[in-house]
Order: C-alpha cells, then sequence, then structure tokens
C-alpha cells in the first residue's frame, strides 16, 4: 500500500512500519528544511507464529441406561496399574463386593459372568473378579436374564438371575493375548497369576493359573469346604481354570469351563489371660494349631443345539470332587502366679513347665 506521513515538526524520527502476520521494520529518518522525504519501497518479512498443541479434555461417561441394561464404561474408573476386575467392579455405581467375593449389582446378586456374551466359569463368578485382568476390559454390562425355558418358550417363568458381562476391547478379542502379574516379598511370600487367551469369530479360549502364599484366593469356591476368604493364618493357594466357547450363530452353541483348586492352611493361634478373683488372680495360657489341606475339581458342560426354529436340544451335565483332610493340636495350662515373672522361658514347654512346678505355681497342664 501507499502513505503519506506528515512529521510535526524537523528532527530525527524513528518509522516503524508493521503489519498483522509480518514482522516490524523499524527506520531512522531525518526531517529538515520541510522538504518532503521519499521512503522508497519497503518490504515487510513474514512472521510464522507457532501455536502449542491444544489439548482437548472431557468427561467420559461412566454409566448409560438402554432399555434394561447398564451399560459401564470401564475407561472411566481408575484402577491400579496390573488390578483384575475385581477392583473395577469396586468402583461401578450400586455395586457391592462382599469379602466372600459375591457380586451384588443395585441390591442383586449376580449369578452368571460372561465375556462378549458367551457363558464364563459357569458357576464360578470368583474367579473371572480375581483373575481377569482390567486392561482387556472396555465395557460391562449389567442387565436380568431370562431361564434358558423362558428363551425356548417366549414365556416368562419368572426365573431371571442378574448377569455381568465383560466386553473385551477391540483389538484384543481376535488372535492371542495374555497378561501375567508377579511379585514377591519378605519371608519368601510370592503371588503369580497368568492368563492366557485365543478368540476368533467362533471360537474363545481362556486359561487361568494362580498361585500364592499370601492368603490371596484367588479362585472360587468348590462343594464342600469353601475356598475363598475367611481364613485366619497363612494360606497358601494354586488354582488352574479353562474356558471355552464354540458357536455357529442361531445352530450351535458350546461351552464347557474346568478348575482345580488346591487349599494349604497352617495357623497358629496363641492365648494367654488373667482372671480376677478378690484378692487373688489366675492365669492361664494355651496354644493351637491347625494344619488342613483340600483339593476340588470343578466341571461345567453346556450344548445348545437348534436344528431348526421348531427344535432346540439342551444338555447342562456338572461334574465335581472335592478331598479334603487335616491335623490339629493343642496344649493349656493354668497357674495360680504370674508365669512371665517366674520364668523367662515358654510356659507351656517343658522346661517352662518344670520350673513352675518347682515354684509351686502350676495349677494343672494338659
Amino acid at each position: 500500500g501507499l502513505f503519506h506521513v506528515t512529521a510535526p515538526a524537523n528532527g530525527k524520527y524513528l518509522l516503524k512500519i508493521s503489519s498483522v502476520g509480518y514482522k516490524a521494520t523499524v527506520k531512522r529518518i531525518q526531517i529538515s528544511d520541510n522538504k518532503d522525504l521519499a521512503m522508497g519501497k519497503i518490504v515487510l518479512g513474514a512472521e510464522a507464529i507457532m501455536l502449542k498443541g491444544a489439548v482437548v479434555t472431557a468427561m467420559a461417561q461412566k454409566v448409560t441406561l438402554k432399555e434394561d441394561t447398564f451399560v459401564y464404561n470401564s475407561s472411566a474408573y481408575r484402577t491400579p496399574e496390573g488390578s483384575v476386575v475385581e477392583e473395577l467392579v469396586k468402583r461401578l455405581p450400586g455395586a457391592e463386593v462382599s469379602d466372600d467375593g459375591t457380586i451384588k449389582i443395585n441390591g442383586k446378586e449376580v449369578k452368571k459372568i460372561l465375556v462378549d456374551g458367551k457363558e464364563f466359569m459357569t458357576g464360578d463368578t470368583k474367579t473371572a473378579l480375581k483373575n481377569l485382568p482390567t486392561s482387556i476390559i472396555e465395557k460391562i454390562k449389567a442387565y436380568d436374564e431370562k431361564s434358558d425355558l423362558s428363551k425356548v418358550t417366549g414365556i416368562d417363568d419368572g426365573e431371571e438371575q442378574t448377569v455381568l458381562d465383560f466386553g473385551v476391547k477391540k483389538g484384543m478379542n481376535k488372535g492371542l493375548i495374555s497378561n501375567i502379574d508377579l511379585g514377591v516379598g519378605t519371608k519368601s511370600r510370592y503371588n503369580m497369576r497368568g492368563m492366557g487367551g485365543y478368540f476368533n469369530d467362533n471360537n474363545q479360549f481362556m486359561l487361568f493359573a494362580n498361585a500364592n502364599n499370601t492368603s490371596d484366593r484367588g479362585f472360587g469356591g468348590g462343594p464342600g469346604r469353601g475356598f475363598w476368604g475367611g481364613a485366619n493364618g497363612l494360606n497358601a493357594s494354586k488354582m488352574i481354570a479353562a474356558n471355552y466357547n464354540y458357536e455357529l450363530k442361531d445352530k450351535f452353541k458350546f461351552n464347557t469351563s474346568l478348575r482345580w483348586n488346591h487349599s494349604d492352611g497352617d495357623i497358629w493361634s496363641r492365648r494367654s489371660s488373667e482372671n480376677f478373683m478378690g484378692s487373688s488372680s489366675s492365669f492361664s495360657n494355651s496354644l493351637t494349631q491347625n494344619f488342613s489341606r483340600s483339593n476340588s475339581w470343578n466341571g461345567n458342560i453346556r450344548l445348545e443345539w437348534m436344528p431348526d426354529s421348531m427344535t432346540n436340544i439342551l444338555f447342562r451335565p456338572s461334574i465335581s470332587w472335592s478331598t479334603s483332610d487335616g491335623l490339629s493340636g493343642s496344649q493349656s495350662a493354668s497357674y495360680n502366679k504370674d508365669p512371665y515373672t517366674i520364668t523367662t522361658k515358654d510356659p507351656l514347654s517343658e522346661e517352662g513347665i518344670e520350673e513352675l512346678d518347682k515354684a509351686e505355681a502350676m495349677v494343672n497342664s494338659q
């Protein structure tokens, strides 16, 4: 463009020429004798303005309701790195996970676990909680599922059960996946967990293994003796479980699961007490030791064949087997004096009892 500037008086000036998107130019000029000064052609260099990267943040939607199904977005819930879905379920609105591993959604107990809509470890919701890694889960659906009879006949028999369906992330539901967690601690403590899976359009296979001596029951219970929580002392456990699904749409569905559990428990219990009786006191000590060992096998098959639109054949056998054994022993003694003021030895040891007997502090021992 062209411009003409009139100076207020003769003298020296700084002339600054600038425009948006161009570098400013400053020239020194001197005006004298009221003469015009021709500046000629002034060229401004382009100025590149680099913007910092823009970061857009938004709150992920935690849960949506579609008809009668609650859909939870797993990415909206923070869980520790390497955690299993038990930690995720505990954070879901309306969800409860009790110490024995029972899951409740909005007050209803969850009776079945599905993975990508396919049955998983029939009759055992706890193995999924303790072994499925959170990192592979994208969505969780919670809904009431009708019974097999209702699905076949179309008649509602009122027999419904609450279901949790874990949806695997895209890219992880095809091909091979694996996850391994290892932990070691003081006093020879260890915790090991591994999972492997294979997925394609018709097949779904998952294998789990778990071993630890930290009293962490990484599996569900079998018949007879319970295998979940409520344990005292030091407990070591091992578990291997497998689940397989094969499906031909609208024609054939096959599911089978097998689980082996092993548990060793070693409990030592020691108690010291003082009973006040008027001006005197009595003292007692007891020691109890219990060792237990258990094994169980559980297997399930679900086969559904639909040869035509009018025929549905359903076969659901199951098998379970368990063994358990244990040893226990106890020792106790009572005294008329505080045994710890008389001997520095264990009051229940042979040496301690002998010293206390000589001091006439023993009342009885067994």
